[in-house]
C-alpha cells in the first residue's frame, strides 16, 4: 500500500518534499536489511558528456583521427585517476566520438588497451558506466547513440543522459516520449527505451532547476509532482558540485531531511577541463580529493545513476522525494 504526502520544509527557504511510501523492505550496501536506512548518506554520481561536436574535425580525416587520439588518450587518464580513487566515473558520449571510435580503433590504436576499443577497455578494466548521451543533432537521436553503443560492446544502459524539461518549450521537452520505445533516426532498425532522466535543464542551462531527490514525473506540466504508476525515474543534480554535496550533508546532520529520504547530486566534469593542460591536477585536487574524503567519512556514497535507481527501489522503497530551496 502506497501514501503520497505533501510536506513543507522551512530551511533556508521554502522547501518542497513529495514522498510515497511503501511497505517493501530492501538491502543497504552494507548487506544489512533496513527500511528506512540508519544513516542519511547523499548519493553522488561523477560523469562527464562528451558533445557532438567531438572529436573536431570530419569524421574519416586525419585532423578528426588526430583529435580522437589525443581525447581518447586522456579519458583513460581520467579513467585511471578516478580508479585510483576508488571512486566511480560515468562517461555519457554523444554520436561522433562512438562513430569516430568505430572508424579508428584498429590493432594498432588498441595496442595500449589490451586489444579491446577505449570504451570496452575503460568499462571492463577501469571500472567506467557508460550511458547515453544525445543533443539529437546530426541526424542522430537517443536511441541512435544507445546503439552505437551496442555496436562498441557497451550498450545496455537505460539512462537519458540529460534532457529538456521546461513545459515552456514544447519544441524541446519530449523527454515523454521515453514512456514507449522509440525508434532509431539514423539507424531506424535500432529501438531503444530509456527510464532514466538525469540532468535535467533548459537551453544553455540558463534555468535548469535545482533539486535533489528521485521521484517519478507524472507529464511535462507536472514534472516536480510524482506519479507511483509511472515508468520514468527522474534524479535531482542539485547544485554548486562539492559544495553543494557538503549542504545537503549539513540537511542530514541537521536532522532537517530524514535519513530514510534520499539525497543527491551529480555534475558533468567537463570534457575541456581534462583536457586542460594541467586539467586532470586540477579534478584530483577540486573535485577527487574532497569527495573522496567525505565517502570515507561515511557521508556520500559515490554511484552511477543505474545503481542509484535501483538503490532507491530496494533500500529506500522507492519513496519519492524532492528537495527544493
Amino acid at each position: 500500500m502506497r501514501m503520497k504526502s505533501l510536506l513543507l520544509l522551512l530551511c533556508g527557504g521554502l522547501s518542497l518534499m513529495l514522498a510515497s511510501c511503501a511497505n517493501n523492505s530492501g538491502t543497504s550496501d552494507t548487506g544489512a536489511t533496513e527500511l528506512p536506512p540508519r544513516e542519511g548518506r547523499v548519493h553522488v554520481v561523477l560523469f562527464t558528456h562528451i558533445e557532438d561536436s567531438a572529436p573536431g574535425g570530419t569524421l574519416g580525416s586525419a585532423e578528426c583521427r588526430a583529435s580522437y587520439l589525443r581525447l581518447r588518450g586522456k579519458l583513460i587518464e581520467m579513467a585511471e585517476l578516478a580508479l585510483s580513487y576508488d571512486l566511480q566515473w560515468v562517461l555519457q558520449p554523444d554520436w561522433k566520438i562512438l562513430e569516430a571510435a568505430r572508424l579508428y580503433e584498429d590493432a594498432t590504436t588498441m595496442a595500449d588497451t589490451g586489444g579491446k576499443n577505449f570504451l570496452l577497455y575503460m568499462r571492463d578494466d577501469l571500472g567506467v558506466v557508460i550511458d547515453p548521451h544525445s543533443h539529437e543533432n546530426g541526424g542522430y537521436n537517443y536511441t541512435d547513440v544507445a546503439y552505437l553503443l551496442e555496436l562498441l560492446q557497451v550498450g545496455g544502459s537505460t539512462v537519458i543522459g540529460g534532457h529538456i524539461w521546461d513545459p515552456s518549450l514544447p519544441e524541446f521537452a519530449e523527454w515523454d516520449r521515453f514512456r514507449v520505445p522509440v525508434h532509431g533516426l539514423k539507424y531506424p532498425e535500432a529501438v531503444w527505451r530509456g527510464d532514466i532522466l538525469i540532468g535535467a535543464g533548459t537551453p544553455g542551462h540558463v534555468n535548469d532547476p535545482v533539486v535533489s531527490g528521485l521521484w517519478r514525473p507524472q507529464d511535462r506540466d507536472h514534472f516536480f509532482t510524482d506519479d507511483p504508476a509511472g515508468n520514468i525515474v527522474a534524479v535531482g543534480a542539485w547544485h554548486d558540485e562539492v559544495a553543494g554535496v557538503q549542504e545537503l550533508i549539513d540537511l542530514y546532520a541537521a536532522g532537517r531531511v530524514a535519513p530514510g529520504l534520499m539525497l543527491t547530486a551529480s555534475w558533468n566534469i567537463r570534457p575541456d577541463t581534462i583536457t586542460a593542460p594541467d586539467g586532470l591536477h586540477t579534478i584530483e585536487e577540486t573535485v577527487l580529493v574532497p569527495i573522496a574524503s567525505m565517502r570515507d567519512d561515511g557521508l556520500i556514497i559515490v554511484t552511477d545513476f543505474t545503481t542509484l535507481v535501483s538503490t532507491w527501489q530496494t533500500a529506500y522503497g522507492g519513496e519519492a522525494f524532492l528537495y527544493m530551496p
